[in-house]
């Protein structure tokens, strides 16, 4: 999995007078042959059978694409405005696997038996140089393994695209992977070294870092043209050449099914289509692959919809193999396993919010925004156990931090599993009325003592202020514009006005993230596209850290920025916890319930049980599903 990509909340809302009883999951491992699979005792949907038999070669399988969210970047160096789940997970890992992969089904920690090495680097007594040994279980579909060279070739690619531009590659953060390095040193053909300038916390350098690597094929992708010479890749004017034609060829999509460059895989499938018109894809098998599992099925489809309603009508009509199941339809999943299907949910290890953006001048929204008695009182008007039931029937998880309650993680902090601003009106009006705001419900409260002392403003709020902006949010997911809807008759309550606006995903997670962009300043004051999975090492590094490449509302607090460093550099058990702490303390954004991400598919489709967790974890893993009829 990335480090860091992005996702929508895909849940359709309704209002429900009361949550349907999920079907209990006791706590217990279920063998997969070569690993073993837990299924969470809460916040589980369903469960998983174990694999049947007997395995049936060949087919096609069908899988539903997420509306509104259809893949559109096919080179694994993600810009910022690409960087979704959706390409990256679903779309590019078909194709090319990562160096590390993760999580192991939906339970998390790293799987080595997906990944291109054994175990975790080697850590040079300094602490400053790691060292990455291959496992040679992987090849290029000309047969040839991948190598050293090969994860060198994407590193110097990744410098030459972020040094062109930030916004090229969405993990990227300035003064971290790559600036952070001060030599790439190829030891052998299956071994690589990187020296870092400082000491850094080696479960930060492997969860943030090396979990970006995606080995890219070097012998060849080394040319800046289609027919041009093979180039050096390790001087920067060629590496940068070379990026600069690969990325014109991922804007390129009507080529993506005939483009030879997207044939050179170590995935186990080829794209072989792609309709510019809907985002919909084809891929084939990889006869050549080597990796983990073996790709019984020959063809996957991506078929894309426009609505979640056309979707779960597909699934009932038997057209679809593999897919979600919104939580409107959570009542009707009878339907489904009538008919033998499977389903299964659970939250991804992420979380959803609303977020605050912080450089909107508008009305000083800026430094209102900027206030902490401010967003402690927003936090009071997020009603979370309602919208767990009402909008996700009870299928989600609650969420106060940066991490959720579930799946669990070693790195959660005690005080990150309960509320620290449960849902209060009474609250959010005392918070503001005695910081000097007359608060009108329903009306426009306003600022009547301006100044800095305790009862009063807050530094750059005139008096007559009011708070009013736009909320806008992603159109792709009934379930966001249900929440977005509460919560903005929640914030009215109090004096507040949220104007809603949508918009699709996409459009979202590209024109409400850069902040500092002139065209996107004071165009909004809250978004909503959904949330963010998480690696391995949860820190919120490059997400709330001042000048983190996915700060979507440039939010700066230099206490936080100390925290989130102390993770990154020492060695420390506690020092992520005491970031994630203060993360659920300082009101970032509004964090929103982790919805189960529910799948359903097919009884003729079987397989490692293990591949079907990661489903909800936005991991898609074909080669490990076979047909059994």
């Amino acid at each position: 999995m990335s480090r860091r990509s992005l996702r929508a909340v895909q849940c359709v809302a309704i209002a429900a007078a009361g949550a349907m009883a999920l079907t209990a999951c006791s706590s217990s491992s279920k063998s997969s042959g070569h690993r073993t699979i837990k299924v969470a005792a809460n916040y589980a949907y369903g469960s998983i059978p174990t694999a049947a038999t007997p395995a049936v070669p060949g087919g096609t399988l069908t899988v539903a694409e997420d509306p509104g969210a259809d893949p559109n970047w096919i080179l694994p160096i993600t810009p910022a405005a690409n960087s979704s789940v959706y390409d990256i997970n679903q779309f590019q890992y078909l194709s090319w696997r990562s160096l590390y992969w993760s999580p192991q089904g939906s339970t998390v920690a790293w799987d080595y038996s997906r990944s291109m090495t054994d175990g975790a680097p080697t850590v040079s007594p300094d602490g400053k140089t790691f060292t990455i040994k291959l496992n040679n279980k992987y090849t290029w579909s000309d047969g040839s393994k991948v190598s050293a060279q090969d994860v060198l070739f994407w590193f110097d690619l990744y410098k030459a695209a972020v040094k062109e531009s930030a916004a090229n590659a969405g993990n990227y953060t300035p003064g971290q992977f790559p600036d952070n390095v001060s030599a790439a040193t190829i030891v052998d053909s299956s071994t690589i070294s990187f020296t870092f300038k400082t000491v850094l916390n080696p479960q930060w350098v492997l969860g943030t870092e090396f979990a970006q690597i995606i080995p890219l094929p070097s012998k060849q992708w080394s040319k800046s043209s289609t027919n041009g010479p093979t180039l050096d890749y390790t001087q920067p004017a060629n590496a940068k050449a070379i990026y600069d034609y690969l990325s014109s060829q991922s804007k390129d999509l009507s080529t993506y099914g005939s483009n030879p460059l997207w044939q050179d895989v170590n995935g186990p499938y080829k794209i072989t289509s792609y309709n510019t018109s809907t985002g919909a894809a084809n891929f084939t098998a990889n006869t050549a692959y080597t990796g983990e599992g073996k790709p019984t099925i020959t063809n996957v489809d991506l078929l894309s919809y426009t609505s979640q309603a056309a979707e779960f009508n597909d699934l009932l009509a038997g057209k679809l193999d593999f897919g979600y199941v919104n939580s409107a339809s959570i009542p009707q999943i009878s339907r489904l396993t009538a008919k033998g299907y499977n389903t299964y949910g659970l939250p991804d290890f992420g979380f959803s919010y609303i977020y605050f953006n912080f450089k909107d001048a508008t009305g000083s929204l800026d430094k209102i925004f900027a206030q902490d008695y401010v967003r402690q009182a927003f936090a009071h008007l997020q009603d979370e156990p309602a919208e767990i039931q009402g909008v996700f029937h009870g299928a989600a998880a609650p969420a106060y931090s940066s991490v959720g309650v579930s799946p669990t993680s070693p790195y959660t902090p005690a005080d990150a599993l309960t509320d620290p601003y449960p849902y209060s009106v009474a609250s959010a009006k005392q918070l503001l009325t005695s910081h000097g705001w007359n608060v009108v419900p329903n009306g426009a409260t306003t600022c009547t003592s301006p100044g800095t002392a305790a009862n009063q403003c807050g530094a750059g709020i005139p008096a007559g202020a009011t708070i009013s902006f736009p909320l806008v949010y992603a159109n792709s997911s009934p379930a966001i514009e249900q929440l977005v809807t509460s919560y903005a008759s929640a914030l009215k309550q109090v004096g507040i006005t949220a104007t809603l606006k949508s918009d699709t995903f996409n459009n979202v997670i590209s024109n409400e993230s850069v902040v500092s962009s002139p065209k996107n300043d004071n165009n909004w004051g809250m978004a909503d596209f959904g949330g963010f999975t998480n690696g391995i090492y949860p820190s919120t590094d490059n997400l709330f850290n001042t000048g983190g490449s996915y700060n979507q509302g440039g939010f700066s607090n230099p206490t936080l920025d100390t925290l989130i460093n102390n993770s990154i550099t020492s060695t420390s058990a506690t020092a992520i916890q005491a970031e994630l702490s203060a993360v659920a303390k300082d009101v970032p954004g509004i964090f929103q319930p982790n919805e189960d991400r529910i799948y359903a598919w097919s009884p003729k489709l079987s397989g490692d049980p293990a591949a079907f967790a990661a489903a909800t974890q936005f991991n898609l893993n074909p080669e490990d599903w076979y047909f059994t009829k």
